[in-house]
C-alpha cells in the first residue's frame, strides 16, 4: 500500500531526518514504528494488513471513528485512515500519529 503522513514530525522520524529538538519517543518506540510503517507498506490492501496477527489491527471507536490503529509496542499504536481513489488500484494509509494507548 501506498504510505502518507499527515504529521511532519513523523514522516521525518520514518525517513532517518535529523530533528533538532528533543525526542519525542524512545528509540525503541521509533524502531517499532518504523517496523509498523514497513509491514503497512509492503501489505497489498487492508485485509492483508488485518490479517497479521501481531499486530492487533482494530478500527477505533467514539471521536476516532474511521481511524484504525495498530500495535507499535506496548505502549504505543499507530492511528491512521484510509484513503479511497476514484479508480482503487491500491489503498492508501494517511499516518496520522503516534499515540500512547495508555494516556
Amino acid at each position: 500500500m501506498e504510505v502518507r503522513f499527515r504529521n511532519i514530525y513523523l514522516e521525518k522520524l520514518f525517513q532517518g531526518i535529523e530533528i533538532k529538538k528533543k525526542p519525542l519517543y524512545s528509540e525503541e518506540t521509533v524502531i517499532g514504528f518504523k517496523k509498523a510503517i514497513i509491514k503497512i507498506a509492503m501489505a497489498d490492501n487492508s485485509v492483508q494488513l488485518r490479517k497479521l496477527k501481531s499486530l492487533h489491527f482494530e478500527a477505533l471507536k467514539g471521536n476516532r471513528q474511521g481511524q484504525y490503529s495498530i500495535r507499535v509496542n506496548k505502549k504505543y499504536r499507530l492511528i491512521f485512515t484510509f484513503e479511497q481513489t476514484q479508480i482503487v488500484i491500491s489503498e492508501v494509509v494517511m499516518i496520522e500519529e503516534l499515540s500512547n494507548h495508555y494516556k
